[in-house]
């Protein structure tokens, strides 16, 4: 039976982990606790620990050979779960193994440090442009979290994206833009402009003539955009990685 730790303050988010890993029957394994609960790992180890729930050590059923069939390039998080383990158990066998770091870990030192030398440049650049930029395999949340961290102002709120015609759907203006679908639906939503009046999943679209023409205006935008944009190519060359 748990008990709550003496000295912890009472809230509702601690009240509603407590109660569920209260549930849990005793000696579970982490994996089948997170899967009971219906929640991620992490997120289960974190709070059965503060709550004392004990699960059991495994490191030591973990044979030298299957830690040798390990994937470091992999996150320590996956490795964790493929093992049944820890992540920290995962984190000092790669650093007694002198394994190195992830590759996500590496990408993220090495865009950290693109932007240390380039930050200057960064300022009002889309996250798209930084990808591009930087040929970085990062997810576009963490690329975003890291200009953040380090100071980047975010692109100017008179971007040409400011100004699309919102009636289009995301792919279309996704497509046009050259941009993707993913970063016009976060646009879309901070923006607060509404759904769109057209569903690409309309097989008929094509035969409505106001689509047809918003879109063709949509196109003609852009091209207007990018002549007047002079300074694009110079802005590539400046921020082109050596």
């Amino acid at each position: 039976m748990l008990s709550w730790p003496s000295g912890l303050k009472e809230t509702g988010i601690r009240k509603t982990w407590y109660a569920k890993i209260s549930r849990l029957a005793p000696g579970l394994e982490l994996q089948k606790a997170a899967r009971m609960l219906h929640e991620p790992y992490g997120a289960v180890r974190r709070w059965g620990v503060l709550f004392g729930y004990k699960f059991p050590d495994r490191r030591r059923t973990v044979s030298r050979e299957q830690w040798s069939k390990v994937d470091w390039s992999q996150r320590d998080a996956q490795i964790a779960r493929e093992l049944g383990v820890t992540r920290e158990c995962v984190r000092l066998v790669r650093r007694a193994r002198g394994m190195g770091p992830s590759a996500a870990q590496a990408a993220t030192r090495e865009l950290e440090h693109f932007i240390a030398l380039k930050r200057d440049k960064l300022h009002g650049l889309l996250v798209e442009e930084v990808i591009q930029h930087c040929r970085t395999d990062l997810p576009y949340h963490v690329v975003r979290r890291l200009l953040r961290e380090h100071g980047v102002r975010p692109h100017e709120t008179q971007s040409p994206l400011r100004d699309i015609d919102w009636r289009l759907p995301n792919r279309d203006l996704a497509q046009v833009w050259g941009t993707s679908p993913r970063y016009i639906a976060n646009l879309r939503a901070r923006v607060g402009v509404g759904r769109a009046s057209w569903s690409a999943r309309n097989g008929e679209l094509h035969r409505n003539g106001k689509y047809a023409a918003a879109l063709a205006a949509e196109r003609q935008k852009v091209k207007s955009s990018r002549r007047q944009s002079k300074n694009g190519s110079a802005r590539e060359k400046e921020l082109a990685l050596a």
